[in-house]
């Protein structure tokens, strides 16, 4: 279970993410839900004052840390995170099923009946298969006018 309110996580757009060492990560840019839940799922965490190297990280085991978001992964691996193109605010399946993969999380892409009903899905996809590109997705991007 998550260290964190569901109500606060909107207001962490601009926090530091603190590594499983301490150190700082990065800031919070967006935030990714998933479509059948709601649930903020993602993090999309942009590094260094001047680049624009951006990862996603996880937030199923975050914990709010004073004014921070600390996750149980290192500076590098997190780094390491597939780096993925995302201009319409939403991931495919395949790049959903990769980053879930590289943090070690169970995926399983939705269904159009887990969507409709809210349900999770049942089907776990190995991390070595590819997922079928027109699989429902499940992660979006939560613009800060879903927040009002």
């Amino acid at each position: 279970m998550s260290g964190y309110d569901l109500d606060d996580v909107p207001n962490w757009r601009g926090r530091d993410v603190i590594d499983s060492n301490g150190h700082a990560v990065g800031v919070i840019t967006d935030l990714y839900v998933d479509d059948a839940t709601g649930r903020p799922e993602w993090a999309m965490v942009k590094s260094g004052l001047f680049s624009h190297h951006v990862t996603f990280v996880p937030l199923s085991a975050a914990t709010a840390h004073g004014m921070g978001v600390q996750v149980p992964f290192d500076q590098r691996h997190i780094h390491d995170a597939p780096k993925l193109d995302h201009p319409d605010g939403r991931l495919s399946a395949d790049e959903e099923a990769r980053l879930y993969a590289h943090y070690g999380l169970e995926y399983g892409p939705a269904t159009s009946d887990a969507a409709a009903s809210g349900a999770g899905s049942e089907f776990i996809a190995p991390a070595t298969d590819r997922v079928e590109e027109d699989a429902p997705r499940r992660l979006r991007r939560r613009a800060p006018a879903d927040d009002a």
